[in-house]
């Protein structure tokens, strides 16, 4: 006889998925794109044959710059929803946009003129770093296509290579 939470859940994540999804897709990033919306995780229930009283959803939403100019990703989703559920547990990690004025980015290419600065729809810890007005970069050997895989490897001539780099670059600043 009572409410069925799953259901009220799976409502309110279309919901977000189709409406939520839309506004945010309208913005845009020359390097990262547009912002994603992923449902991860559901969970909910204790039986097959219980009405569920309880229901939960992990979501992962990658933003850029732009989207967070007047609120928090979190501001966001209170928004949207209006008190109709609760969110609990969040964290916020922030994109990071690092100026091509930067001094550090304007040293690595001094040291390195061949070097070619491109950005990444991924997240790294270094977006916190920027956050707190420390300016980052991410860099390192390898394919972004292989980290946190099932498989994730890098090959010996890769690590070699950025061994080389890092040593070169050290020397260089010193």
């Amino acid at each position: 006889m009572g409410k069925n939470a799953i259901s009220d859940l799976i409502e309110k994540l279309s919901l977000l998925e189709s409406e939520f999804g839309k506004q945010i897709s309208q913005k845009n990033h020359p390097i990262l794109g547009r912002p994603t919306l992923n449902i991860g995780t559901i969970n909910g229930g204790t039986r097959p044959n219980i009405v569920p009283d309880h229901a939960s959803a992990q979501i992962d939403i990658r933003t850029i710059p732009s989207l967070l100019e007047t609120k928090s990703a979190f501001g966001l989703l209170e928004s949207f929803f209006e008190s109709s559920v609760t969110l609990s547990n969040t964290i916020e990690s922030p994109p990071m946009e690092t100026s091509l004025g930067n001094p550090w980015l304007q040293k690595l290419k001094e040291f390195f003129p061949e070097q070619i600065f491109t950005g990444a729809p991924w997240f790294s810890d270094a977006a916190h770093l920027a956050n707190a007005g420390l300016a980052s970069v991410c860099l390192g050997p390898g394919s972004i296509d292989q980290a946190h895989t099932a498989d994730e490897f890098i090959r010996i001539r890769d690590l070699e290579a950025g061994a080389d780099w890092f040593s070169a670059f050290i020397d260089k600043l010193i």
